[in-house]
């Protein structure tokens, strides 16, 4: 086997590459890119293949459900505003224990509001985008917003609705499976 046998192997011939390609054709061929089928034998080693650009706006390809991208926006900068916040105002806990508890509280509510309002960028690509988004940004709200109550206020009272957010979050995943 040649030294280009083997790269071709490694880049194109081994069942891994072909299944990812295989996928990528599949997501581009349903958002309505259809890519070019050009053989890999056709083209000589050494001479680059000329490559179109596409004129594909953002909101052609995520079309009526570009508000989505809006509330990932807004929940990122409240994020970060959010952890900004948390950080700042829970230096000043003078019990060591309860401090420890409510950045511990802080941190989770802030990593899930911040991993979830990036996912909601992607939710004009999912098969249900309206179900999905509504879900994933009620959950973000429940989840997030209990949690950052008890971080800073220290009552217990609301956890039950962190709980349902929780579910509407798992809710949001599975139905990106269906």
């Amino acid at each position: 086997m040649s030294v280009a046998d083997t790269l071709e192997y490694i880049t194109l011939g081994n069942p891994i590459s072909r299944s990812l390609i295989s996928s990528s054709s599949s997501i581009l061929r349903a958002i309505g890119l259809r890519p070019k089928n050009i053989p890999v034998n056709d083209t000589p080693m050494g001479v680059p293949m000329q490559v179109q650009p596409l004129n594909v706006s953002m909101h052609g390809i995520v079309g009526s459900h570009y508000n989505f991208v809006r509330i990932a926006g807004l929940g990122g900068a409240s994020a970060i505003f959010m952890g900004a916040y948390c950080k700042y105002f829970l230096k000043d806990v003078h019990d060591p224990k309860e401090q420890l508890e409510s950045q511990a509280f802080a941190d989770v509510a802030n990593r899930i509001h911040f991993l979830h309002s990036f996912a909601l960028m992607c939710m004009p690509l999912a098969h249900y985008p309206i179900f999905t988004g509504v879900l994933m940004t009620m959950g973000t709200v429940l989840f997030s917003g209990c949690m950052y109550y008890r971080a800073l206020t220290g009552e217990k009272r609301l956890q039950h609705y962190a709980t349902i957010g929780g579910f509407c979050l798992i809710g949001a995943w599975l139905s990106l499976v269906v």
